[in-house]
């Protein structure tokens, strides 16, 4: 009952705050995350929550955070969807990066980057995945050598054409795990190319990355880059399956506005998303970042499967037509391989959370 005190009260909090707040900063309808044309609100909204004390909820109080545990930013992720808030502009900064610094980095690495993260004055970008290392990071080749020049490309980086900084998996030795090395790189410098890659949205989500001759800083030990992708990896699974509970949020505002009525067709498949994101709401709440953060982003990508089926079950032959639903439906393939293939995903968790045997 307790519990069920301070989620409601805290629930109370963020619904007031953001009546308050949001307004200027309102979206409408569904949207692509890194939308271009909600960037600069977006950034603008990021201020406001880091001025108000809404930023970086789960992060430690000691690095400008609130933390707070899964369940109340559940709650905070269903308020924001509820609200029409702008999508996160910093989301890989906030989500992945700031932890990974946290727990790998130096303290003078946290004094340098930490704040301008939760204030939006800086943008970061994840460049792990190459064109022949995707969900095999471990198979990476971008090489850095001392004092630490890097020398590669990297692919499907999300946001990378806006981002200040990267944070970048380099091969530093010949062990496939222990060769690895996590570096902080400046995206503005001369040795760093960003190419945008259209996608069938229309928008430049992502970008390929071509380093020649880059200058890079270490993030953690030298050959200890796989535990600092374990920890960026988990964290992003986590942020993912909180994402979710935004989407949740939205669930009956969507299906209000299409109306399944009496088709009892709509009406089941209507039922599996709701009962779906229900589901992935809870269990968001209950996990942690770790191996079990998988089970979270598995559950999102099967609601935005039945958010896509439903969707254009209730258009009937005007899904075939461009409309406010099109641009979401074309990047929801992408939640399959966003922060791990569902593949891959499940061996982690038959391996690291049921403890079954490995994979040969």
């Amino acid at each position: 009952m307790a519990q069920d005190r301070t989620e409601s009260a805290f629930r109370g909090q963020a619904r007031a705050w953001l009546t308050a707040h949001v307004g200027p900063y309102r979206v409408t309808g569904p949207f692509v995350p890194f939308d271009d044309a909600l960037r600069e609100r977006a950034r603008g909204w990021q201020r406001e929550l880091h001025a108000g004390g809404w930023a970086g909820l789960g992060w430690p109080v000691e690095h400008g955070g609130r933390g707070l545990g899964p369940a109340l930013r559940v709650i905070w992720a269903e308020e924001l969807g509820a609200a029409g808030a702008p999508p996160a502009v910093n989301l890989l900064g906030e989500a992945i990066v700031g932890p990974a610094v946290m727990a790998h980095g130096t303290p003078a690495q946290q004094d340098r980057y930490l704040q301008p993260i939760l204030s939006g004055d800086e943008l970061w970008c994840q460049l792990f995945s190459e064109p022949g290392a995707g969900s095999d990071l471990a198979a990476a080749t971008t090489s850095a050598r001392p004092e630490w020049v890097v020398d590669g490309h990297k692919t499907w980086s999300s946001g990378a054409q806006h981002a200040d900084f990267g944070l970048l998996l380099g091969r530093t030795g010949e062990h496939r795990h222990r060769g690895l090395t996590c570096f902080v790189v400046d995206m503005r410098q001369r040795g760093v190319s960003v190419r945008p890659v259209r996608q069938m949205t229309g928008g430049a989500a992502f970008a390929d990355v071509i380093l020649d001759a880059a200058r890079a800083e270490p993030l953690g030990p030298i050959g200890g880059g796989w535990a600092v992708a374990k920890t960026t990896l988990e964290e992003e699974r986590l942020q993912l399956g909180l994402g979710l509970a935004r989407t949740g949020g939205n669930v009956d505002r969507v299906l209000a506005a299409l109306r399944p009525a009496g088709d009892p067709h709509l009406r089941q498949l209507a039922g599996q998303l709701v009962v779906d994101a229900r589901c992935a709401r809870h269990l968001a709440a209950r996990v942690g970042a770790g191996p079990e953060a998988a089970l979270a982003k598995l559950a999102s990508a099967r609601v935005s499967r039945r958010y896509d089926e439903l969707v254009d079950a209730m258009r009937g032959s005007g899904a075939m037509l461009v409309d406010e639903h099109t641009p979401l439906q074309l990047w929801l393939p992408a939640t399959r391989i966003a922060g791990g293939t569902d593949e891959v995903l499940k061996d982690v968790i038959a391996e690291r959370v049921l403890g079954m045997p490995k994979e040969r």
